[in-house]
């Protein structure tokens, strides 16, 4: 935690006050009916009460899709990853619009909430909201075209890396990473597409 904060590159931080940091909470479900919440990751609620415009080494602001999506209730939603796997495959380009090809990812109601954490890359970032481990985190899943996988432990581990270009992974981060990817095999076994994808896909190809 204490690298993070010594690599923000922000001059002036912009601290969330304790109390809104404290009602915050998570949707559980990618599902938009569904509105139980947990709570947020221990990593999280510390950095926001730090610097919630934390900024990258790249100058984007890590946090800026998590506080677009908080609520007036201090609920943060979840995001879908529809919209990248849209236009990262370019559909776009074939004159229908991603609404009419939605859902384009599997959209089983037993699937964790998504929330985005800003990447410098082409790859996308999320904190896979399932069950919280033994330190209060969430694992991150990463998403590159139609391939969706658990890559860190926890944002610690990511921003770590993001922040140092480190790319060996502790031991005790890889021990959490198993037994994550071991809690939520069911959940990561799920297809990652739509089955009705390809079908629509066909339909508008003719």
């Amino acid at each position: 935690m204490e690298l993070i904060k010594r690599a923000n590159r922000n001059k002036i931080l912009h601290p969330m006050p304790s109390e809104e940091v404290n009602r915050l909470r998570v949707r559980k479900y990618r599902d938009p009916q569904n509105e139980e919440t947990t709570e947020l990751p221990e990593s999280l609620k510390a950095l926001l009460a730090y610097d919630c415009n934390l900024t990258n080494t790249r100058g984007q602001n890590v946090f800026a899709d998590v506080l677009d999506r908080i609520d007036e209730h201090g609920v943060i939603h979840s995001d879908t990853p529809d919209i990248d796997a849209y236009y990262g495959n370019y559909m776009d380009q074939g004159g229908k619009s991603m609404e009419e090809l939605a859902p384009i990812w599997e959209n089983d109601p037993r699937l964790p909430a998504l929330i985005r954490i800003i990447h410098p890359g082409d790859q996308r970032i999320f904190l896979y909201v399932t069950e919280r481990d033994d330190v209060g985190e969430y694992p991150v899943a990463r998403i590159e075209r139609f391939e969706f996988w658990m890559a860190e432990s926890s944002l610690i581990e990511y921003l770590y890396r993001i922040f140092t270009d480190d790319e060996d992974s502790k031991p005790e981060w890889e021990a959490r990473k198993k037994a994550n990817e071991k809690r939520d095999k069911t959940l990561l076994g799920m297809k990652s597409l739509h089955d009705d994808l390809y079908a629509k896909l066909k339909e508008f190809d003719d």
